[in-house]
């Protein structure tokens, strides 16, 4: 029978949608082991590819309901090594090496040289009329970015998708679950920066948002852009900078401003609160553009690209190197 010092790994799903995903990828699923009265988390035991795996989500949102999460949890399972943040962001409709940034899109971060990839875009001192960043966080651990950097390099010499097969681990014929679908290119739409959403709580067509006032990616995106991206049957993955804060961006204008400041390629609210002292990953799957005209219609899918890329990670990583490094830790 397993113990607690058998798991090594922590997945951090925040919201109860990118739970359900988080708990459909696992190969096996294990009994529920006793927990400390003052441990008050409902964690979900399970493998993958041999990784033994404690997924847990939050309570509220945010950076304080993250760190307690976290905290409590490696009270309990004390090898655990480190931690995957995975869940849905706001996107910046910007460009990488991998492409547009489109909804359903999955960010990692990537450790830039003067930080590890997730920055806290809100913490920082106001110095003689501008404002410096402090908020600087644990980088991954080296294991976790050559998962990524062995991931990413499968998959530019392999024609097939890696990522993408594993969506087919949610069954989106089940009613519960039909969220998870892909939308369709044709609900992806972008507005201008400086075009607010009309009617708070509709959707743009319920309230009439002008089409007009869409951005034409097309225009901008070239030929092979459109045959090689088919987010259909492929999961764009973009790596690089991920900004943490303690509110939701809901405002083009704003999302561009900072995104332009700090090179962010995707918005969220737990990093902070995970990665203060805890070697994490962040994997986002794009829901919205971080603007007023963000919507629920696709957290399921992004939630499951996010779960899927988290999936195929497990098998870029040796079990027993992350075994040892749990044990390492523990003797520390």
């Amino acid at each position: 029978m397993l113990t607690h010092d058998d798991y090594t790994v922590a997945w951090i799903a925040p919201l109860e949608v990118e739970l359900i995903a988080a708990r459909l990828m696992l190969d096996t699923k294990h009994e529920k082991l006793p927990q400390s009265p003052v441990d008050h988390n409902v964690y979900a035991l399970g493998s993958i590819h041999g990784h033994n795996i404690v997924i847990a989500s939050l309570p509220t949102t945010g950076n304080t309901s993250a760190a307690t999460v976290v905290t409590q949890l490696r009270n309990t399972f004390k090898q655990i090594r480190f931690g995957l943040l995975v869940g849905i962001g706001g996107g910046v409709p910007t460009r990488t090496d991998n492409g547009p940034v489109h909804l359903g899109d999955v960010i990692v971060n990537k450790p830039e040289r003067n930080h590890s990839g997730a920055i806290q875009y809100d913490h920082g001192k106001a110095l003689e009329g501008h404002f410096r960043r402090t908020g600087y966080l644990v980088p991954p651990p080296t294991v976790l970015l050559n998962a990524a950097q062995d991931l990413s390099t499968e998959q530019a010499i392999t024609e097939d998708d890696l990522v993408a097969p594993h969506l087919q681990k949610i069954n989106t014929r089940l009613p519960a679950l039909r969220r998870y679908r892909y939308p369709g290119p044709d609900r992806d739409h972008l507005y201008k920066s400086d075009y607010p959403h009309r009617t708070e709580g509709s959707s743009c067509h319920s309230c009439a948002c002008d089409p007009l006032q869409r951005v034409d990616r097309n225009a901008n995106e070239s030929q092979n852009d459109e045959i090689y991206y088919d987010r259909s049957s492929r999961i764009v993955v973009h790596r690089g900078t991920i900004a943490a804060g303690e509110r939701v961006i809901k405002d083009g204008r704003l999302r561009d401003e900072l995104a332009n400041a700090h090179g962010a390629l995707c918005f969220e609210m737990e990093a902070a609160g995970v990665m203060n002292d805890f070697p994490c990953l962040v994997i986002r799957g794009i829901s919205d553009y971080a603007d007023s005209h963000k919507n629920d219609g696709w957290h399921g899918y992004a939630s499951a690209t996010a779960a899927a890329y988290a999936r195929q990670l497990f098998f870029h990583m040796p079990v027993d190197e992350v075994k040892q490094c749990a044990v390492g830790l523990a003797s520390t």
